[in-house]
């Protein structure tokens, strides 16, 4: 069994009443610690999990081999999306 050790830093801050209130019910809700629900908004806060459809990804899906032809695609495909032709 493999394990991974993973570094955790320790962030302090400083909430109203009305803030730890919300986050305190939010928790108890989820059931989850007033620690994990602080984790959770911080990841919902710099984790950007949207498609933008204007990235080069989607629009060079032409440029994709076709199934069972050898190209390069897979190594190069940051140069061959993201380099100006």
């Amino acid at each position: 069994m493999v394990y991974v050790a993973w570094t955790m830093k320790v962030a302090q801050t400083e909430l109203n009443e009305t803030e730890y209130q919300l986050l305190a019910r939010y928790a108890e809700e989820h059931k989850v610690t007033v620690k994990e629900a602080l984790r959770i908004a911080a990841q919902k806060l710099v984790l950007d999990d949207k498609v933008y459809p204007d990235d080069p990804i989607f629009k060079n899906i032409e440029r994709a081999s076709k199934p069972g032809k050898k190209t390069q695609w897979s190594v190069d495909h940051d140069k061959i999306l993201y380099s100006k032709p």
